[in-house]
């Protein structure tokens, strides 16, 4: 009892250190691109939430908050749930993967840019890693989830591509049909998706393994 105890608060006090990044990092990469005399509110927010960096940081914010305050909420229960935490997971693990190998050589960010940045596309994926992996109790989930998981990432994808079409805006330039093409962009696209899929199945496996390990210890 005493040993679970010290592990709850091991996984609620990283637990408290992603929010308390996420709750610095959010509204200063807001702030940031406020400052741009050529947004409005309303423009600045349609453009900072057009990148999925910012949306999946903004889950990942909503998840510890809730699992910290969220008490016996529904919500809460969503999110404790082993599938949803091992999603996000993926998710954020893709933002920093994604960034490090692909954007950070072609980035000269400075200042806040700068460390904010470092929050969403590296300490706070690797700190929500290990809170998955130290800290959240594994289960056998079905690869089919898989599917499931990939909606999210899907939607973003046609959403950007039709605001693309509209506003000549692509947050990231793997994705940028005015440089690139059509074909072009959407090929990039399903290769993002396809290592979606890899990662997922790397974590359903572990969290596979790990679900037999402690049952043979049982």
């Amino acid at each position: 009892m005493e040993k679970e105890n010290t592990t709850k608060i091991k996984g609620e006090i990283l637990l408290g250190i992603i929010f308390a990044l996420e709750l610095y990092g959010l509204p200063v990469q807001f702030y940031l691109l406020l400052k741009n005399p050529e947004f409005t509110f309303f423009s600045a927010a349609v453009r900072f939430f057009s990148f999925f960096t910012i949306t999946t940081n903004t889950i990942v914010f909503l998840c510890s908050a809730l699992l910290l305050f969220g008490g016996k909420s529904k919500a809460n229960a969503f999110f404790k749930k082993c599938t949803t935490i091992t999603a996000i997971t993926v998710y954020i693990l893709i933002v920093g993967i994604v960034f490090n190998l692909l954007l950070r050589p072609i980035l000269d960010l400075q200042g806040h840019h700068r460390i904010v940045s470092e929050i969403f596309h590296t300490i706070v994926p690797v700190l929500f890693f290990f809170f998955w992996l130290f800290f959240v109790s594994p289960d056998r989930i079905s690869f089919k989830t898989i599917w499931f998981w990939l909606v999210y990432p899907i939607i973003y994808m046609i959403y950007t591509i039709f605001h693309g079409f509209i506003s000549s805006f692509y947050p990231y330039p793997f994705i940028d049909v005015t440089k690139l093409g059509l074909q072009t962009a959407l090929i990039n696209g399903v290769f993002v998706l396809i290592s979606f899929v890899v990662l997922s199945v790397i974590l359903i496996s572990i969290s596979k393994i790990r679900t037999k390990k402690i049952s043979l210890e049982d």
